[in-house]
């Protein structure tokens, strides 16, 4: 009879070892598959950075050359100011004789009934 009681014993205690054991295996494969997920995870992250890193690099060097150029737009853009002010100011200094539109008009047959 005291293997019977064992046998039976046994069979009672073995079900929930198993399940322990069972359970003990899921979760190790479920860690397995999180972590997976989370190198896939900071892989596609580093990815990405990589390229915003490129992305940055690029628009420093685009917005040097653009700094590069706006300078010289100034530059060119004083010069012309001083040329212009230039220009302004000997115009001012010449003195323009106006005469009117019938007297130009009179000076001119003079001209041609002179020839």
């Amino acid at each position: 009879m005291e293997i019977e009681t064992l046998l039976t014993i046994g069979g009672y205690l073995l079900t929930p070892v198993t399940g322990v054991v069972s359970w003990l295996a899921a979760k190790r494969v479920r860690n397995n598959e999180t972590l997976n997920k989370l190198q896939e995870t900071i892989d596609m992250l580093v990815a990405k950075n990589s390229d915003l890193i490129n992305q940055v690099t690029e628009l420093r060097s685009e917005n040097s050359q653009l700094k590069t150029e706006l300078v010289a737009v100034r530059n060119e853009n004083a010069e012309l100011k001083k040329g212009q002010e230039e220009l302004m100011r000997r115009l001012s200094s010449i003195k323009f004789k106006t005469t009117s539109p019938r007297a130009t008009r009179k000076a001119s047959a003079e001209k041609n009934n002179n020839k």
